[in-house]
């Protein structure tokens, strides 16, 4: 089961759009001040310094003469710390004072206002031309100046402006970029994690481990701890395995040994009682052993094409004698599109049989099974047996799947139960007064598991208010 189902889902995808319109916003917000610190923040600046510089020529000369103009332009230009240049000519065009030596052309650009936008020519070879912005005032006399002021320092600190501002707008759409790459690269880790861990459940194979695909972020060191624990967990079940399976080695010898004794007495019902309580032990014990063995895979080299069809046949004649003493009503269901099927067949004999003994065990006199033996290929047909209805819950219809299922009205189990059915020694509430040690459907798991399949349980599969369904999937 994935944890994350849909990336634009998930926290880290949410977490990744905040922050995302959060960068946005401040891009826009850089991109603003950049566009109001553009031209318009440098023409408005020195434009008002030139306004200044106009008002006191204007008032100058109200008062003074053109000569007193020219000498205060001059007083002006001497002071070196002046970053404004004039042109003061009379009517006739004639210069009467200044730093810049030549009138603007007439084509000279302008930028709004009545502001001109000029090139001074360097007064030295080794300095460069300086940029100026200038506005022309024309006074009653038809004496006209031309009062400029130096924007070159203005002009460095607005490029550096611009370009902070660009490198902030692509550092910080790298960021938001860069956000959304890491919610989408968690949400892939936790669902590899999650997807890794679900495998390892679902099949108990404690032997995998959860992908690690480098070193340096937290997610592959969890992983890596992770793997730690399931290593452990891994040797701690081997090691109960050995034990438990060591036990039933062990005293399989003193039991049958004790029985051969038993069997030497003289017959009474205590002989036999004994003699019966020890083959109970004993059928215990094998069966342990026998989970032991299939768990531990020894039985695949027993692998090969059987007809499953001739199998099941087999099984049903052997316990017919019993669904016939006890009336039950049988019926069987065989919708195969393949003729063999690969397989050990004493294991998987012996786990059909113990999945039939089973509803055998427990459904009364009178009572109904059914058992069907099918392809998925059947789960898209519009006919089919009355339970399938169940099965196309616990299976994937996708999957190239062989299914054998054995549904009965017995006395079934509570939904609690159903998920401890495969456990050794298990046995519900219901069924602790019949005959059984609690070994038989784990054998069944275990036969599942080494053939690649899986068991799953229903309630009340054929609609009768009780029993129980066994579905063992096996793919193909």
């Amino acid at each position: 089961m994935r944890a994350i189902t849909a990336f634009r889902k998930s926290s880290s995808f949410t977490l990744s759009i905040v922050f995302t319109v959060m960068l946005m916003m401040a891009a826009l917000f850089v991109t603003y001040i950049m566009v109001i610190a553009n031209d318009d923040l440098l023409v408005r600046e020195s434009e008002a310094a030139i306004n200044a510089d106009i008002l006191g020529f204007h008032s100058l000369h109200k008062v003074s003469k053109p000569k007193d103009i020219a000498n205060e332009i001059t007083n002006r230009i001497n002071n070196t710390s002046t970053d404004f240049y004039y042109h003061f000519k009379d009517q006739n065009n004639r210069l009467l004072a200044g730093n810049i030596s030549e009138w603007p052309k007439p084509n000279s650009p302008f930028l709004k206002n009545g502001i001109l936008k000029l090139t001074i020519p360097a007064l030295a070879q080794n300095e460069d031309d300086i940029n100026v912005i200038a506005k022309i005032v024309t006074f009653d006399n038809q004496h006209k100046l031309l009062i400029g002021r130096n924007i070159e320092e203005i002009q460095l600190a607005q490029w550096i402006g611009k370009t902070f501002g660009w490198v902030m707008i692509l550092f910080l759409c790298l960021i938001s970029a860069a956000s959304i790459w890491v919610a989408y690269y968690v949400v892939n880790r936790i669902n590899d994690i999650s997807d890794k861990a679900d495998n390892i459940i679902s099949t108990g194979d404690l032997s995998k481990r959860l992908p690690i695909d480098s070193d340096w972020d937290d997610l592959s060191k969890l992983s890596v701890s992770l793997n730690l624990m399931l290593e452990q967990f891994e040797q701690s079940v081997a090691n109960i395995r050995s034990v438990s399976d060591s036990i039933a080695h062990d005293l399989r010898t003193p039991l049958t040994r004790l029985k051969t004794h038993i069997e030497k007495l003289e017959n009474s019902e205590e002989k036999y009682a004994l003699i019966k309580e020890s083959d109970n032990l004993l059928s215990i014990f094998n069966s342990l052993l026998r989970i032991a063995e299939i768990e531990t895979e020894r039985k695949k080299s027993q692998f090969k094409e059987h007809d499953i069809e001739t199998m099941l046949d087999d099984v049903v004649d052997l316990y017919m004698p019993v669904i016939e003493a006890k009336n039950i009503d049988l019926e069987v269901h065989v919708d195969l599109q393949i003729n063999t099927f690969t397989c050990d067949k004493n294991l998987l004999f012996q786990a059909f049989a113990n999945v039939i003994d089973n509803a055998l065990k427990f459904t009364l006199e009178y009572g109904e099974i059914e058992m069907a033996l099918f392809t998925t290929e059947v789960l898209k047909s519009k006919e089919k047996p009355e339970g399938m209805f169940k099965v196309a819950d616990t299976i994937d219809a996708t999957q190239n799947t062989l299914i054998f299922t054995v549904f009965d009205t017995g006395i079934g189990v509570t939904t609690a139960d159903i998920e401890k059915l495969t456990q050794r020694f298990y046995r519900a509430e219901k069924s602790r007064t019949t005959k059984g040690n609690g070994l038989g459907l784990s054998l069944v798991a275990a036969v599942a598991e080494l053939h690649g399949g899986k068991v799953n349980f229903v309630s009340d599969p054929l609609r009768r208010g009780h029993g129980l369904g066994c579905i063992i999937a096996l793919p193909l």
